[in-house]
């Protein structure tokens, strides 16, 4: 039995105006889906996504993942000016 999967993006920025985003799925991922989402990422390099294996603030659902990735400055730039 297939669940739907969610996908979910965090943005961060640091001092050093590098930004970070990190792209957690969660559910049941068919095969491929995981590539497919993480190519659709605006401004990141496809081969430089990053798994993680740990989270900071809480543990691991059930059937959970997250990818990082450094961002372009420009994609960046457009998508946080967009949010505020």
């Amino acid at each position: 039995m297939w669940l739907p999967a969610f996908a979910q993006a965090a943005i961060q920025r640091d001092d050093g105006h590098e930004t970070y985003v990190a792209i957690r799925i969660t559910g049941s991922v068919p095969i491929n889906l995981t590539a497919m989402i993480l190519s659709r990422v605006p401004g990141c390099t496809f081969d430089a996504w990053f798994p993680e294996y740990t989270l900071p603030e809480r543990d691991w659902l059930p059937a959970e993942q997250v990818w990082s990735n450094m961002m372009g400055p420009k994609a960046a730039s457009q998508l946080l000016d967009d949010m505020f």
